[in-house]
């Protein structure tokens, strides 16, 4: 499928990026959308990927940078084997 060709961003990438660099991204992959639209081509995989990156920005916003630090601190706590 033409719209399939992005890489995806996985959680923890998005959990490394700053809210500038997100929202960078989310205005870019908006950009490539709109002009795919024109073109007629499939826009679902660059959709669903901005709809990862607004709830990383809504959570930050909502619980802020203490989320990520918490689970940093989880995965300290964790086993070795539990570890990512």
């Amino acid at each position: 499928m033409k719209g399939d060709s992005m890489k995806k961003l996985s959680d923890e990438t998005l959990k490394g990026m700053t809210d500038g660099e997100l929202k960078t991204t989310v205005r870019r992959l908006e950009t490539s959308a709109g002009k795919m639209r024109k073109g007629t081509q499939a826009t679902r995989s660059l959709e669903e990927e901005i709809c990862y990156i607004q709830r990383e920005l809504e959570l930050r916003r909502r619980f802020g940078h203490s989320r990520v630090a918490a689970e940093s601190e989880s995965n300290n706590n964790a086993l070795e084997f539990e570890r990512p």
